[in-house]
């Protein structure tokens, strides 16, 4: 999902500012439209009033990656299309009005609990400009997307909800996916009305066969009657387009699947192979073949195992956390290391640092926080866990700015400043974890306390000189708007530690009116940055110039920075702009 985090929308009500409030009036339910105060290249007009179109923003972002437009008329856009293919997104960080009712809506099961309700209405939704498919306005038609919500969920499922939900698309699959009539997303749907209905105690490996079955009666209730409700818009039919000879087409497969499903399981079975491998089998027991037969082999294919082997086991490794199922996804590791100790007389590395190393590629920032604590737990004594501590201290300083009341904001600052300070002073930590922490200290107005933790890292860098800081788009919001303008221009911006310190060090300074300080620790930086010769540096001592105003010496550095980089078009145009502001300073 391609989502455009700042073209927030909204509804009118809420009195803030959106890049587009939500009209839902005159239009399918579940469907809407985005309204906008002026005309541009991505609107359209219809009855007088400006929308965004929906057609022209998916054709103009899509474009590069070599995909059409993304409305649709094949109905509701499914989970699998939202997350795993580039439709265009825009935050509705809201909880609709239109679907309260799914919140207070009472529930057999107990399923989702309230804690997780409030998790997912705090997540909010997005809309994407998908359409309904007898709708006559396509251009300027957007659906609500609750592909966030639904992940939430799936990862709460039971290990034999999970089961019946896959054999129930694999009967989809088998009879009922040709022609297009019903999709995946409404046997999800069905799927996602039953947890509600029963009680999690009655999902047993017992009681599957006759929830499989109830499940292919509901889909032959929903296609005779030709409703299925929407799981977040109750009031919504998500199936109201099918023609009725359709229906009738669909009514004797669905009672053949009814009458014999195991048959359909086994036709499918013979046909298909399945990416994924049972719950009660290891991985260890699956790769146990390619493990007795390396023993005979040379030494060059070692190398090679050690190439396939590692990155499909972070693969499934990560396959279990996503899911939150941390306990599976460390075994696998550990099975693994332990069998290459055994078969290869040599292991992989640290399981913590394998580990810490998936943990850090999880999208979904709760998860990974979550895994990250679970790690400092089951690896407390490991030599390595000051490196993990300092992840997880980037995290919980990711999170301080997503809360949004002051008591959960000092909480969470109270939280991340521990989490550091134990990072800093465990056996083998980096300066690296302490320039983090020294960020997060500036980040959050500390900076008398910022200022002895970054001259420590500056008078301390011929110890750890190759101690390095990265910082990319899932660090944004923990960095101050210049490294943000580099993360935009670049995805990323990486230096030496000591060089960020030195830039930190002069915001300190310049914050607490230390003007001196300020520039006798520019001399200072500016002869490690032409010492280290490095285009981020200097774009960093050029930030730290301007900061004292000082735009001749800005322009010189952001120059040399071009003079590396000849293809930095951010110190570019930063080169020029403080050329400019020079020269303006001269003539007055």
């Amino acid at each position: 999902m391609l989502v455009y985090n700042d073209m927030v929308c909204g509804d009118k009500e809420d009195d803030q500012h959106y890049f587009a409030t939500v009209n839902t009036k005159d239009i399918n339910s579940g469907y809407l439209r985005l309204i906008t105060a002026e005309e541009g290249r991505f609107t359209a007009k219809y009855k007088d009033v400006i929308y965004i179109s929906a057609k022209k923003m998916s054709e103009y972002c899509l474009q590069p990656a070599g995909v059409g437009g993304a409305s649709s008329s094949e109905g509701p856009a499914d989970l699998k299309t939202i997350l795993s293919k580039q439709v265009v997104a825009f935050p509705h960080p809201k909880w609709p009005k239109k679907a309260e009712g799914w919140a207070k809506r009472e529930r057999i099961s107990g399923w989702p609990s309230q804690d997780m309700i409030k998790k997912i209405m705090l997540a909010g939704c997005h809309v994407v400009p998908w359409s309904h498919p007898q709708s006559k306005t396509k251009e300027i038609d957007w659906q609500y997307s609750f592909a966030v919500a639904e992940r939430i969920l799936m990862q709460s499922l039971t290990d034999i909800q999970r089961q019946c939900l896959m054999l129930l698309k694999i009967m989809y699959y088998e009879s009922l996916s040709f022609p297009r009539i019903l999709t995946p997303e409404h046997i999800k749907v069905l799927f996602l009305w039953e947890c509600e209905n029963i009680p999690q105690a009655d999902w047993t490996d017992e009681s599957l066969p006759s929830i499989l079955l109830c499940l292919v009666d509901r889909i032959l209730h929903a296609v005779i009657y030709g409703e299925i409700p929407h799981y977040f818009l109750g009031n919504t039919n998500v199936i109201d387009h099918i023609h009725e000879e359709f229906i009738f087409d669909l009514m004797p497969r669905i009672s053949n699947v009814r009458q014999n499903p195991l048959q359909k399981l086994l036709d499918f079975s013979r046909l298909h192979t399945f990416p994924f491998w049972p719950r009660n089998t290891s991985w260890t027991q699956l790769i146990e073949p390619i493990l007795a037969d390396i023993e005979s082999q040379q030494d060059d294919l070692q190398k090679g195992f050690i190439n396939a082997i590692l990155p499909a086991s972070q693969t499934i490794a990560k396959c279990h956390i996503d899911e939150g199922r941390f306990e599976e996804g460390v075994e696998t590791y550990r099975d693994l290391s332990q069998r290459f100790k055994d078969v290869l007389s040599r292991d992989i590395g640290s399981v913590l640092s394998n580990l810490t190393s998936v943990a850090l590629s999880i999208e979904d920032l709760d998860i990974s926080v979550g895994f990250h604590e679970y790690l400092a737990k089951t690896f407390s004594d490991d030599s390595r866990i000051a490196s993990l501590k300092g992840n997880l201290g980037c995290m919980y300083h990711a999170k301080y700015h997503e809360v949004t009341t002051d008591e959960e904001k000092q909480q969470m600052a109270t939280k991340t400043e521990a989490t550091f300070q134990e990072a800093i002073a465990s056996p083998g930590s980096s300066i690296a974890t302490r320039t983090d922490y020294a960020n997060f200290l500036c980040q959050t107005g500390k900076y008398e306390d910022a200022i002895p933790q970054l001259l420590q890292i500056i008078e301390g860098r011929k110890s750890q000189p190759s101690a390095g800081n990265m910082y990319t788009k899932e660090e944004y919001k923990t960095v101050d708007e210049n490294i943000q303008r580099e993360i935009d221009a670049h995805k990323q911006i990486s230096a030496p530690s000591y060089v960020y310190s030195y830039y930190l060090l002069i915001a300190c300074y310049v914050a607490l009116g230390q003007a001196e300080d300020a520039k006798e620790t520019l001399k200072e930086f500016e002869e490690a940055a032409y010492s280290l010769k490095d285009d981020a540096g200097y774009s960093l001592l050029g930030y730290s110039f301007v900061r004292v105003e000082n735009y001749k010496s800005a322009t010189v550095a952001f120059a040399k920075a071009v003079e590396i980089n000849p293809k930095n078009e951010l110190a570019m145009e930063n080169e020029l702009t403080n050329t400019a502001l020079a020269m303006s300073l001269e003539d007055g």
